[in-house]
């Protein structure tokens, strides 16, 4: 199992709404607005690396109003 913390921009007036689509994917355990540099966290699980990859560049940075993220894998 994989874990990781992916901190997402959002448009202007938006990150209620990235944060709700994002919590609504399986891989996601909860998506939070934030404040500072970033407006949104989602904490992510995934069986393999691969997987991740595949949930942060097609369900997530796919996301209607999501400018860009950054991941920060888990490793204890």
């Amino acid at each position: 199992m994989v874990e990781a913390y992916v901190m997402i921009t959002a448009a202007a007036g938006t990150a209620r709404t990235v944060a709700e689509t994002i919590n609504e994917q399986d891989e996601v355990s909860r998506a939070h607005i934030i404040a500072g540099e970033f407006d949104v966290i989602a904490e992510v699980e995934a069986a393999s690396n691969q997987e991740l990859l595949s949930v942060i560049t097609e369900e997530i940075q796919s996301v209607e109003n999501v400018g860009h993220t950054r991941t920060c894998i888990v490793l204890e």
